[in-house]
């Protein structure tokens, strides 16, 4: 008997487990690759909606800005407008820099640590 699907020589056993590690090999590679380019499109997506968000928030930022200086101009002086405004900005810029573990770095690594390490939770959402 050559090789029949019921062949049972020590031979063809070996060869087809060589055949199935090999398919199982290729599986685990594929399956790497369809995660590591699913986790760099929500990294890169993520990247871009800040961005977005940041650049609208900038411009937000800025004409809010010019309006509370048109009003206060109304009824104080340019200059002390200007100085309290500015004034206002020092201070968020402060306090921004001493709550930026809570505001800025524990939630992006929070972001990060959940896109690597969730390998299994994205398979139970579909």
């Amino acid at each position: 008997m050559s090789n029949t699907p019921y062949d049972s020589s020590p031979g063809s056993k070996i060869a087809d487990i060589r055949s199935s590690l090999r398919r199982l090999v290729a599986l685990y590679v594929e399956n790497a690759k369809l995660t590591a380019a699913e986790k760099l499109t929500l990294l890169l997506s993520g990247a871009v909606l800040f961005v977005i968000a940041l650049v609208f928030t900038t411009f937000a930022l800025i004409f809010g800005a010019v309006a509370i200086y048109q009003l206060m101009a109304l009824s104080m002086s340019p200059i002390v407008a200007a100085a309290i405004l500015a004034g206002a900005f020092v201070l968020l810029v402060i306090l921004a820099f001493l709550l930026r573990k809570p505001l800025i770095v524990d939630p992006m690594a929070r972001f990060i640590s959940r896109l690597i390490m969730d390998i299994g939770r994205t398979a139970d959402k579909e």
